[in-house]
């Protein structure tokens, strides 16, 4: 399911049109990506929670390239679905 099918389901079964379900969604989308870049969780009661991990410096080899960088400590977003999910 994409983004459009997703808008079209939810814009059929709640009766709003799809400009308003559109805007809806881009702004969930929107507070869910910033919150989680602010070092947030975001967490949804029987469905999951969004957050971001810690992953650590390491070299990594470039195989194409035949050398090898530092890849420096990064965060990258994460999504945990709960156990009722």
């Amino acid at each position: 399911m994409t983004k459009a099918d997703l808008n079209q389901e939810i814009s059929r079964k709640s009766k709003l049109n799809l400009n308003e379900v559109s805007a809806i969604t881009d702004t969930l989308f929107d507070v869910i990506k910033q919150e989680i870049t602010n070092g947030n969780k975001v967490t949804f009661k029987g469905f999951g929670t969004f957050k971001t991990k810690k992953r650590a410096a390491k070299k990594v080899q470039l195989i194409k390239q035949k050398q090898t960088v530092d890849l420096a400590e990064h965060y990258i977003p994460v999504f945990l679905p709960s156990k009722f999910f």
